[in-house]
């Protein structure tokens, strides 16, 4: 008789056990909130503000300010928390701040301490109700849970979680920010050089992924949609890069009889077109490659080098898939509004043209003397008011440059 009760303190301690995993206590972080608090009082938050809030990859994400000079950022990042205590403290570490703009990154540490990710989605969706119900007109973005190599073993349930997450930012007009696939490698393992040595957070390399994905995914999936309402054609020459390619308009006038893509997203670094160029690239099964890209790099504070390296690895990537591709890439273009970096646009030039030597499927297109006038200066005619990009006749320049390398 005395042993009949072990069967039903069990079932007590199981029932106590499962509802810890699930619900973990949010106090845990009181201090970690009051330093938000203690901050505030020190410092008065700007307005307009984009709040990243989540767990610790977005609390170690010290470089966010340099990432997004042009908008104000505010990071509420507090490390080991679950997307649960996220939703817990909304209002304490995003609805005080009226921000403009949310990017939540959260749940890959529930997913570790037992929850379903039913129960992840629950918390997001509580997450995206108090945020919305307090403030209507601000924009939330959820970064996928990303594939760490030290939780591994709990790919499936991450991906089961974002999957689920996905389907109800579809449906609440949340924006879904899918950087998973883009960290993993070619062999569908999580590429190392993107996190620290604790192989689960990210390196500055991941952090490049996820920063491109927050910039460029809504214009990289508009040329899905584009695809979907205007068949590709077969093997074409396919045009990437920054927005002198973008802003392009007369490329099929241009460049009659071939089958030319435009496939430019304006304001992009080189990065940005490696990290895309499954789907702005390699996906049409081009036969050349026209890229033009580094000039907003160098501008924002990157080295010739960096350019260089980025470009390489764009290149790789592209000929890993489609080894007979050819890739040419336009030299980066003298303007007024950047003159002051000419040295390090020059030096950029120079390392692509070296490496364009490397490989009979590399070409360096140089239109960098044909900008100029006698004065060794850039041609004030061939620029918009912004001095930066061409009007028709910088595009004329190009056209007859670029043109004999497509035949």
């Amino acid at each position: 008789m005395k042993y009949r009760c072990f069967p039903v303190l069990f079932l007590i301690l199981t029932s106590v056990w499962a509802d810890t995993v699930k619900t973990a206590d949010p106090a845990r972080f009181e201090k970690a909130i009051q330093a938000f608090e203690a901050e505030d009082a020190a410092r008065t938050p700007p307005k307009d503000v984009t709040v990243f809030v989540g767990a610790s990859n977005i609390r170690r994400w010290q470089s966010l300010p340099e990432r997004f000079k042009k908008i104000s950022v505010l990071n509420r990042g507090f490390g080991g928390c679950h997307l649960s205590d996220v939703a817990f403290f909304a209002e304490r570490c995003v609805i005080k701040y009226q921000p403009k703009q949310v990017y939540l990154n959260a749940g890959g540490n529930d997913i570790h301490a037992g929850r379903s990710p039913e129960d992840v989605l629950a918390s997001f969706d509580s997450f995206v109700s108090k945020v919305r119900t307090a403030l209507p007109k601000t924009a939330i973005g959820y970064i996928s849970i990303p594939p760490s190599p030290s939780r591994w073993g709990e790919v499936e349930k991450v991906r089961k979680a974002n999957a689920l997450i996905a389907a109800s930012c579809a449906k609440q007009g949340v924006e879904y920010v899918d950087t998973f696939s883009l960290l993993l490698g070619a062999d569908g393992q999580p590429r190392p050089e993107l996190f620290v040595e604790d192989r689960l957070h990210f390196s500055e390399a991941g952090y490049d992924v996820v920063t491109s994905a927050i910039r460029w995914q809504k214009e990289i999936m508009a040329f899905g949609k584009l695809d979907e309402q205007v068949a590709p054609p077969e093997n074409p020459i396919v045009f990437t890069g920054s927005s002198s390619i973008r802003r392009w308009a007369s490329l099929a006038y241009d460049f009659p009889g071939l089958p030319v893509m435009n496939r430019g997203f304006g304001g992009s670094e080189v990065f940005d077109s490696f990290n895309y160029a499954h789907l702005t690239v390699i996906k049409y099964k081009p036969r050349m490659v026209v890229f033009y890209a580094g000039g907003n790099d160098i501008a924002g504070g990157k080295t010739p080098q960096r350019v260089f390296t980025d470009f390489k690895a764009f290149a790789a990537k592209v000929h890993a898939a489609l080894p007979d591709c050819r890739i040419c890439y336009i030299s980066n273009a003298p303007n007024p509004s950047r003159w002051k970096l000419i040295d390090k646009m020059i030096e950029a030039n120079r390392l692509m043209e070296a490496f364009a030597k490397t490989d009979k499927r590399l070409q360096f297109i140089n239109v960098y003397p044909h900008m100029l006038g006698p004065d060794g200066m850039p041609k004030p005619d061939i620029f918009v008011s912004d001095n930066l990009h061409m009007n028709a006749s910088g595009y004329a320049i190009w056209k007859e440059v670029v043109g004999p390398y497509l035949k």
